[in-house]
């Protein structure tokens, strides 16, 4: 082999190895942009099930507290209709007798 074949050999593999280079550079820089998008994607679709997750969260909470809230105000309902009950059986009796009293009182002054 000559020298102008070593060169030339030389020169080819210089070329060759230039473009492995380059050919490896752009399958790395794909390789990098693909797990970028799927990295993306990844982190979107956390966000989305995140939030689902959070709305539901409240919706929940929210559904409790208005159904704590009838409770509530089911249970103000019947205290106030149990003190009107007892007050429509007590307050008669009670006021006869303090009519009574006052007409005895009453009674008692005139006489004297």
């Amino acid at each position: 082999m000559n020298l102008s074949e070593v060169l030339t050999a030389l020169l080819a593999a210089e070329d060759e190895a230039a473009d492995s280079v380059e050919d490896a550079r752009r399958k790395a820089a794909d390789i990098l942009r693909e797990n970028r998008e799927k990295f993306a994607a990844d982190q979107e679709a956390r966000l989305t099930a995140a939030r689902a997750q959070a709305k539901a969260i409240v919706e929940s909470a929210r559904h409790s507290a208005e159904l704590e809230a009838a409770q509530i105000a089911d249970m103000g309902m019947r205290g106030r209709q149990k003190m009107k009950d007892q007050f429509g059986e007590k307050a008669p009796p009670a006021v006869s007798k303090f009519a009574e009293e006052i007409a005895e009182r009453y009674g008692k002054k005139g006489g004297a």
